[in-house]
C-alpha cells in the first residue's frame, strides 16, 4: 500500500490523459478522422506517460516499454474497430 501511496501523484496526470482521450473520442464523434487522431494521440501520450513515469523511478527497461506500446497497440485496434464498426 506504501508502494502506491508514492506513486498517486503521478496516476492524476494518466487519469487526466485517458479522461481528455474519453471525452474527444465522444466530442468528436460526428468525425471518424479526427477521432483516429484522437486514439492515436492518446496512445501515444499514455506510452509517453509510462516511459517518462518509470525514468523518474529509475525502473525503465525494454521490456516495460515493449509492454506500454502492446497496451497502447490494442487500444488503437479495440478503438479503431469501433470507430469503422458501421
Amino acid at each position: 500500500m506504501e508502494k502506491f501511496k508514492k506513486h498517486i501523484p503521478h496516476y492524476f496526470p494518466l487519469a487526466g490523459i485517458l479522461a481528455a482521450g474519453i471525452f474527444a473520442f465522444y466530442f468528436f464523434s460526428y468525425d471518424r478522422f479526427f477521432q483516429i487522431g484522437v486514439v492515436v494521440a492518446l496512445a501515444m501520450a499514455y506510452v509517453s506517460w509510462g516511459v517518462i513515469h518509470h525514468t523518474i523511478h529509475k525502473d525503465i527497461s525494454l521490456g516495460v516499454v515493449l509492454e506500454y506500446l502492446a497496451v497502447a497497440v490494442l487500444g488503437v485496434i479495440m478503438l479503431l474497430s469501433l470507430i469503422f464498426r458501421s
